[in-house]
């Protein structure tokens, strides 16, 4: 007898708990069996305990004294409640809990490059239509009306899929592109220029300006389009290659 797949969001919500440690042990045998099981979903969960580290990691630089108001809520709250709440939060709101607390604790506005950067972590919600050929952009895919690449054909890199977060009041949208097993996150940040990770490399490549940095074993590039904002990450994939594809105009066809 074939076991019934369990919806998608049920498996994502089960890795986000089992990262954070609020698994629930009836759940969390099957859950370790089925990640042991499935490259995929070590993968998956790989992004989801990356994430979790990068809100502690946040949370604990810049919001202090929320983390001790959390910390003391968190020890009167029931365990069965807690479990609910903090899987919610990692399945549905991790990066506007590290901009929130931040924004609160911080006194420094909430969104970041590193914070920008989290959202690599997060899954796909749609699908990416193929462009027509000696097409240089994915078609109707805009943020801050700048397109997306498309980069396939040119350096092997498929587009995936995308999503869309409003954070901090800003409409994010990333695309997710693929390469022989390895990801990588494109997002763009529209309104003003987020500041450059402090102590980030500083270089120029085809008169464009690109700041590299690095969140545990995730490689940030960012550089500006149009004033705005974008943000490139990946794990495992070198500089060279990222900044390859930061500035890749196709003769005009992407427009900066």
């Amino acid at each position: 007898m074939r076991t019934p797949r369990r919806h998608p969001r049920a498996t994502e919500r089960d890795l986000a708990r089992l990262a954070d440690g609020t698994l629930e042990p009836a759940r969390r045998e099957a859950v370790e069996r089925s990640v042991a099981g499935s490259g995929e979903l070590q993968s998956r969960l790989r992004d989801q305990r990356r994430a979790v580290d990068a809100v502690r990691a946040h949370t604990s630089e810049r919001a202090p004294l929320v983390l001790r108001l959390r910390r003391r809520a968190h020890a009167t709250t029931p365990a069965r409640h807690r479990s609910r709440i903090l899987g919610l939060v990692l399945t549905g709101a991790l990066g506007a809990l590290v901009w929130t607390l931040a924004a609160i604790g911080g006194g420094q506005a909430g969104l970041t490059i590193v914070g920008a950067a989290t959202l690599a972590a997060r899954p796909a919600t749609a699908t990416v239509p193929e462009p027509p050929d000696d097409h240089a952009t994915l078609p109707h895919l805009r943020a801050a009306g700048l397109p997306f690449p498309y980069w396939e054909d040119r350096f092997g890199w498929k587009a995936t899929g995308v999503r869309n977060d409003d954070v901090d009041g800003r409409a994010l949208t990333t695309v997710f592109y693929r390469s022989h097993g390895r990801r990588i996150a494109y997002t763009i940040v529209p309104g003003a220029r987020l500041p450059a990770v402090p102590g980030a490399e500083t270089f120029t490549r085809g008169g464009i300006v690109v700041h590299a940095s690095t969140d545990d074993r995730r490689l940030i590039v960012t550089w500006l389009r149009r004033g705005h904002t974008c943000v490139l990450s990946g794990i495992d994939v070198p500089l060279a290659t990222l900044t390859a594809l930061a500035v890749w105009r196709s003769h005009g066809a992407v427009p900066y």
